[in-house]
């Protein structure tokens, strides 16, 4: 019997299986007794060791991970800009680029508004916002409290001043640091880096 459980896997593999049925019908025959039900067993040897394939009838389990298209992210991420600068054309290059779910205001009047909490990509310019909250060092203050309270977004921080205060919190906290001057490509790369890159 200690036998049986050390080699259970094998009993009941399709070769196992196969050798019982023999063994059964080699016995009946010399009792003349029938074993009708391995008359009608059907042997389906099918190697399950690794993870299901998903089908369209059954969503994939919570262990399976599809890796998703660029289009699915591009319609499925939130990317908010804190910008006071409306002007400001990234936001708009970054829609017509297939990011639809792009916006840009000029401040946050809460840490709890609509764009804030709905954004997973948070890009927070240093001067001139901020200031709705109170925040003395505007973006940075404003920035710093974004990723305190909501650890897992991405924010990123940009300004177009190269002076400042290089040792704030908030730069140590933040994903990511660019310049506002940067080619608008750079803001996309940032973009798909932490979605596509993920």
């Amino acid at each position: 019997m200690e036998w049986f459980f050390e080699n259970v896997e094998w009993v009941f593999s399709g070769v196992g299986l196969a050798l019982i049925g023999w063994v059964a019908r080699f016995f009946s025959k010399k009792s003349g007794a029938s074993i009708p039900a391995f008359n009608s067993i059907t042997i389906n040897n099918e190697n399950h060791q690794g993870p299901p394939r998903p089908s369209s009838d059954h969503p994939p389990s919570k262990g399976f991970h599809m890796k998703k298209t660029i289009e699915e992210y591009k319609n499925e991420t939130r990317i908010l800009f804190i910008d006071d600068d409306s002007r400001f054309k990234v936001a708009k290059i970054l829609t017509n680029s297939g990011w639809v779910h792009t916006k840009l205001i000029k401040d946050a009047k809460s840490l709890d508004d609509r764009d804030v909490v709905e954004a997973s990509i948070l890009f927070i310019d240093v001067q001139g916002v901020g200031v709705a909250l109170g925040f003395s060092d505007e973006g940075l203050g404003l920035a710093e409290a974004i990723k305190d309270k909501y650890p897992f977004k991405k924010v990123i921080i940009y300004s177009a001043e190269t002076q400042g205060d290089r040792f704030h919190k908030a730069l140590r906290k933040a994903d990511s640091f660019l310049s506002k001057n940067a080619d608008p490509y750079e803001f996309q790369k940032i973009v798909e880096e932490y979605t596509v890159g993920e």
